[in-house]
């Protein structure tokens, strides 16, 4: 064995104490830093605050914008803080130079929306709302993808409050670029299922911790969520929007393709001289947009679907969590019926992208939501007060009265094709038009009886009740789907209600042009196109009826609209043309009758006060011209002739060549 005196020798020397003489220096520092060097100069920096920045341009803290991206990446959450301030204030002293610089900014910046200091983020979000907005969607388009990256990035954060302003940047960048954001869909719908699922039938743990992290939202922030989401999805399904136009909903279909075209006149040989275009070979790269228009709208409409599957059990949770205010009565502008009005515009964008025309009866889903709705449908039926809240009402009755007619076109379709596949003539008790299908649901069609009533009222069939116009552009296109469904009767009632309104509907309101472009629309499909099949028969005894007073009552309306609506004076103007050019819709009699009316619009002869000039002289010279055009479309009338020619002379060049030609 060791010695032990050895031990006690080696643990004197780890802790060997050194004795200090006089006269003797003492020993540096084990951990002594030696500055013994030498050098020929010193430079020290000079500080930016007292540099010489006179040739460079700055914000007002002297800060130039390499300056302020730069502190972007601090450590330091103030100081990332003062520079997004700085940067703002950059930006309104200097927007062009911030302009030239974006795709640096938008790098520098865009990291901040994963932020974890609040602060920071807040401050981010008021220089996106105020720098956005003044950038042209072109110029922002470049760097959306970088943007698109780090909010989702956001939006599927592990902290809630990152989550939540991860939608409001996303919310900015739809509406400063809408047609990019619109493209990265399969990268950001994700995200929001997984802030809004809540399918309790999910088999995999991620699905599950979604879930249980989705039950624990506050209303208020389900709402901001749901918000955002509504939005993306309305960008996101524009391009199966046919136009802006209040009426697109009754534009023509378009025409199916002939068969056999591209067998016929294009060979499948490459043409040697298609360069020369002798032919017009250019044109044939329209067909290829129209094929690659018509595959993006495709895509859309699948990806709808599945957004579809994803969110409805979260719209129908929170639907059944919400609709509880309309159990109780007590109906007021809070988060549940912001959540109701949000649930059903987010399950109309989706079933508008996904069954445009008709929801088949093998969507259970829709189908299902529809006979929860039932259940308190109308909403806020004695409810009267807060303006917002029957505004939001209003809404919310249309949305599903429409989602009613929908379905109801969609057991009509199916009816007609099961007829016609198996050969079955219809028996006497069901004929075409009336309200009865084939194996038809009896408590759907009981809602769709309850629409049609609710949508009479609103019109002001039995009683008026005037809406924005808005309003009244979403009310006319569940009109005109309610009338499809319906019976002959249902459309007749619907028809007198649209006229109704017509008639009371302020002179100067643009609803006025609405309605009237509405039922012109109407005409014009049943005398220039395809009729619509049963319902909106135009021929039919009483509609022809109710249409031909409506038309009758038109020269009157534009002597009553003189110059207070142009627009609606230029609907009327175009609606008599078409009655008198392109349809049989008036006999003898009443066409004599409208021709007749007609000339007061031009100018009377009042005994002892001579000539009276009408509105004519009063309308633009668009307007003029319109008017002429329908009076070249009525039989010649002596009267009616005088009162052109005495109108014509002080009107434009081009309409008094125009009304020659009708005097001739």
């Amino acid at each position: 064995m060791p010695r032990s005196s050895k031990k006690k020798q080696k643990k004197a020397e780890d802790f060997k104490k050194v004795k200090l003489k006089v006269g003797k220096k003492k020993a540096p520092a084990a951990n002594a830093t030696d500055t013994s060097f030498t050098a020929r100069a010193i430079v020290v920096g000079v500080q930016s605050i007292s540099a010489d920045k006179s040739a460079q341009l700055t914000n007002s803290h002297n800060h130039t914008l390499k300056e302020l991206l730069a502190q972007m990446r601090h450590y330091s959450a103030p100081t990332r803080k003062d520079a997004v301030v700085g940067l703002g204030d950059f930006a309104a002293l200097h927007p062009a130079a911030l302009r030239a610089e974006l795709g640096a900014v938008i790098s520098a910046t865009v990291r901040l929306v994963v932020d974890n200091e609040p602060g920071v983020r807040r401050q981010l979000l008021r220089l996106y709302g105020t720098v956005l907005p003044t950038l042209e969607p072109r110029e922002l388009a470049p760097f959306v993808p970088l943007a698109v990256i780090f909010t989702c990035s956001a939006m599927t954060h592990i902290l809630d409050d990152i989550r939540a302003d991860a939608v409001k940047f996303l919310d900015l960048l739809a509406d400063a670029a809408p047609a990019t954001v619109a493209q990265f869909a399969p990268r950001v719908l994700p995200s929001f299922f997984s802030l809004l699922e809540t399918s309790t039938a999910a088999a995999d743990g991620a699905r599950a911790e979604a879930n249980a992290r989705t039950a624990l939202l506050s209303q208020g922030r389900r709402l901001a969520i749901l918000r955002s989401c509504h939005k993306f999805l309305c960008v996101f399904t524009r391009p199966l929007v046919p136009s802006s136009d209040a009426l697109a909903f009754m534009a023509p279909p378009p025409a199916p393709p002939v068969a056999c075209t591209e067998q016929l006149f294009f060979p499948d040989a490459t043409a040697p001289f298609a360069a020369l275009n002798l032919f017009g070979e250019a044109d044939a790269g329209s067909s290829h947009d129209a094929d690659a228009a018509t595959d993006a709208a495709g895509a859309v409409r699948a990806q709808s679907s599945a957004a579809l599957d994803r969110l409805y059990p979260f719209l129908q949770a929170t639907w059944i969590e919400s609709a509880a205010i309309f159990a109780g009565g007590n109906i007021g502008a809070d988060d549940s019926l912001q959540l109701c009005s949000l649930t059903l515009q987010t399950l109309q964008v989706l079933w508008r992208a996904v069954y445009a025309n008709a929801v088949p009866p093998h969507e259970t889903r829709l189908i299902g939501f529809l006979r929860q709705c039932s259940t308190f449908f109308p909403f806020g039926k004695d409810y009267s007060g807060d303006t917002a809240v029957e505004d939001a009402l209003l809404a919310l009755n249309s949305r599903v009265c429409e989602l009613a007619a929908l379905v109801q076109l969609g057991t009509k379709v199916d009816s007609n094709e099961v007829l016609a596949s198996s050969d079955v003539k219809l028996s006497s008790e069901v004929k075409p038009g009336s309200n009865t299908r084939p194996s038809s649901d009896a408590g759907l069609a009981r809602v769709f009886k309850r629409a049609t009533r609710f949508m009479l009222q609103t019109l002001g069939h039995k009683q008026t009740r005037l809406v924005r116009h808005e309003q009244f552009g979403e009310l006319l296109a569940v009109t005109w789907q309610l009338a499809r469904g319906g019976g002959r009767s249902d459309a007749e009632q619907l028809l007198t209600a649209v006229m109704h309104y017509a008639g009371v509907c302020p002179l100067a309101s643009p609803s006025k042009t609405l309605t009237i472009r509405f039922l012109t629309c109407i005409i014009d499909a049943q005398w220039t196109r395809v009729p619509e099949p049963g319902a909106l028969d135009v021929g039919s005894t009483q509609l022809a009826a109710l249409t031909a007073t409506w038309v009758l009552q038109l020269p009157k309306l534009l002597w009553q609209l003189r110059d207070r609506n142009l627009d609606a004076s230029l609907a009327a103007a175009v609606a008599l043309r078409l009655v008198c050019q392109r349809t049989r819709l008036l006999d003898t009699a009443a066409a004599d009758t409208l021709y007749a009316s007609l000339a007061p619009l031009f100018g009377v002869d009042v005994p002892g006060k001579g000539r009276v000039h009408g509105p004519f002289r009063l309308y633009p010279p668009t307007l003029q011209q319109a008017v002429l055009e329908a009076v070249a479309c009525c039989p010649r009338s002596p009267r009616l002739t005088r009162a052109v020619r005495a109108s014509i002379a002080d009107c434009h060049t081009q309409v008094r060549v125009l009304a020659r030609e009708i005097i001739a």
